[in-house]
């Protein structure tokens, strides 16, 4: 690995650190705030709605956003543009349609639980995931292009905005702590917070004239990578998530709420492997075009060590502070989830090593194993939580999430050794 090229990728690497730590610090500041003064079932509803939005931002990036990287090698300069403007446009259809599919059906739910204003919250909701989405191609363009500097302004503005809002609903009373949650409005002000970074974001070239044919082509292009992302992505969703949904039928919402409140102390580090990946993979792509296998081994192990030193420290200063956050944040409503936290701390440890695997395959473009290997997730988690859930109710939840994590470590690193 050249001087020049490391330097400029440890660079970008920091620049997207310090952005994953920001919207890391913003996600566990909203998440404490609604767990000390939301009622366990109004925190547990928000968890499942928010993670439906995780499911079409992951939708979306199997579809469009991953393939991108592999459709765009070889191309740069004003070859780059049309391509960029034509996922923008396809990705924009579909966020478009997913989004009001999520938003009747959230509407249709909270209609049967008997919620005070379901049509509000549909509507919320679905703009919420259409901002999201187009915040989330605006950030992934420019990791591409090589620019985390505009994608930090956006999740700045978009943290600042976010906060400012929902500081407004806490003076205003409606975050009260009788158990008063006003869903729609945590949603409306994160749509809004969604809209306000897009002025930050990447401008699009004026003038710029798109062939038919040429539409057709991209949309090729990446559909055939992304028709085998596509069910990956969908399985490793409901790896990955489900148990909220089968905690909440077994256990009801407030096991919800449990998991989901241990859970989020350890959501930076999920963001830390984020940021990792938003930089390493358009890296790894040029490596891998310019057959550099020596760079790309030791970018591998350099992210490899980094990561899970970077993970052990977290976890470190944060068995120390439990006991304060606690006494001072979680309250008594959550005396349980503690316990849970050196658990997850095992969870995200394995799978931030497996991840860094995950995106090695992508940049190789093995998305057919990546399939076979969610498919065969999918029907070890079914068998895992079926077994451990009602023996040990949320403990078994997270043992079957471990279970699952480790095995698909194993079949990752496995594969990309081999080859």
């Amino acid at each position: 690995m050249n001087r020049k090229f490391a330097r400029s990728l440890q660079g970008q690497a920091a620049l997207s650190i310090f952005d994953q730590a920001w919207l890391s610090m913003l996600n566990l500041v909203l998440g404490l705030v609604l767990i000390r003064m939301a009622s366990k079932d109004a925190y547990g509803m928000y968890s499942q709605l928010y993670v439906i939005g995780l499911f079409v931002t992951s939708v979306i990036e199997a579809v469009i956003v991953n393939p991108m990287v592999n459709v765009l090698a070889g191309r740069q300069g004003q070859a780059a543009a049309p391509v960029i403007e034509i996922l923008r446009r396809h990705q924009g259809k579909l966020s478009t349609v997913l989004a009001i599919v999520m938003g009747i059906a959230c509407s249709a739910v909270a209609y049967s639980t008997g919620h005070g204003s379901p049509v509000a919250l549909g509507v919320v909701f679905t703009l919420f995931l259409k901002g999201n989405a187009l915040r989330e191609y605006a950030r992934s363009v420019s990791f591409v292009a090589g620019q985390p500097a505009r994608v930090l302004k956006m999740d700045l503005a978009y943290g600042l905005c976010a906060g400012g809002g929902l500081a407004l609903l806490a003076v205003a009373g409606s975050l009260g702590p009788g158990g008063g949650f006003p869903i729609e409005g945590v949603f409306a002000c994160l749509a809004l917070a969604n809209l306000a970074a897009l002025a930050f974001g990447p401008r699009r070239p004026r003038d710029l004239a798109i062939d038919p044919a040429h539409y057709v082509q991209i949309v090729r292009e990446a559909w055939k990578r992304g028709r085998l992302g596509l069910p990956g992505a969908v399985l490793a969703w409901i790896v990955n998530y489900s148990y909220l949904y089968l905690a909440a039928f077994w256990l009801g919402a407030q096991a919800t709420a449990e998991l989901n409140a241990s859970r989020i102390l350890l959501v930076p580090i999920s963001l830390l492997v984020v940021a990792w990946s938003r930089v390493a993979r358009p890296a790894m792509g040029n490596m891998i075009a310019r057959d550099a296998t020596v760079e790309l081994r030791r970018l591998l192990r350099f992210s490899l060590l980094a990561l899970l030193l970077l993970t052990a420290v977290y976890v470190a200063v944060l068995w120390l502070g439990l006991p304060w956050l606690q006494a001072h944040l979680l309250g008594e409503k959550y005396d349980h989830a503690g316990a849970l936290v050196p658990i997850w701390s095992l969870y995200f440890a394995i799978n931030a090593a497996r991840w860094v695997g995950t995106v090695a395959l992508m940049g190789r473009d093995r998305y057919g194993f990546m399939l076979v290997e969610s498919v065969i997730s999918f029907a070890v988690m079914v068998v895992a939580l079926a077994m451990a859930m009602p023996l040990y109710g949320v403990v078994g939840a997270l043992l079957a999430l471990i279970v699952v994590e480790f095995l698909s470590l194993l079949m990752t690193w496995g594969i990309y050794v081999r080859a």
